[in-house]
């Protein structure tokens, strides 16, 4: 029976690549949205072009200031407060606990979050979930994962945790099949009936 659910956040709760993928081309002038992409079929962070801490920062910088304007959408945020109240909620992210906690303070559902980690705690996601794993007692039976990548598909399954993939963020639908998550959904709706079904 799940008892956690742990989201990613960009994609899934906000969908931010047309605000991170603008930041990034300012950085990285040759870069298409394909390139951009192609970034997180892995851990993002492995890569050479994400290694540069400058660059990181200044993406970073430029992204918080974006981000303090940003709203949840009505529907998401509702659904979220519905799941709170049947389960554990946590956030494993590559982007950073400062920005995401203010954008959650700024929206009022900071309170939902158990733990909400990101880059600042470990850039490995496989790192994170065994955190949480140690924490709160997480196991693949109580736990699920919701991502819209398939390189956090694939860093989820190193570590044995089942994935719900949504294919209105970073990776469409095709991409994701290659990781083989439990299910691909369309609407952020579809999430709370197939979690409870599980």
């Amino acid at each position: 029976m799940i008892k956690s659910i742990i989201f990613d956040f960009d994609g899934v709760i906000h969908d931010t690549l047309e605000l991170a993928f603008n930041i990034s081309k300012t950085l990285y002038h040759n870069l298409s949205l394909d390139d951009y992409k192609d970034f997180f079929n892995g851990n993002v962070y492995a890569g050479d072009t994400v290694s540069d801490e400058n660059k990181n920062k200044k993406f970073f910088s430029m992204q918080n200031k974006q981000f303090k304007e940003l709203i949840i959408e009505r529907e998401i945020k509702a659904e979220l407060l519905k799941m709170k109240d049947q389960f554990d909620l946590f956030v494993i992210s590559s982007n950073m606990e400062t920005t995401l906690n203010n954008y959650f303070e700024n929206n009022n559902i900071i309170h939902i979050f158990k733990k909400v980690l990101g880059v600042e705690t470990h850039k490995s996601k496989v790192e994170k979930f065994k955190m949480l794993q140690k924490e709160f007692s997480l196991t693949k039976e109580n736990s699920i994962f919701i991502t819209d990548t398939l390189g956090d598909i694939r860093e989820a399954n190193k570590i044995g945790f089942n994935t719900i993939a949504v294919d209105f963020g970073f990776h469409e639908r095709e991409r994701l099949k290659i990781g083989k998550p439990l299910k691909i959904i369309s609407n952020f709706k579809e999430l709370l009936p197939l979690i409870q079904s599980l």
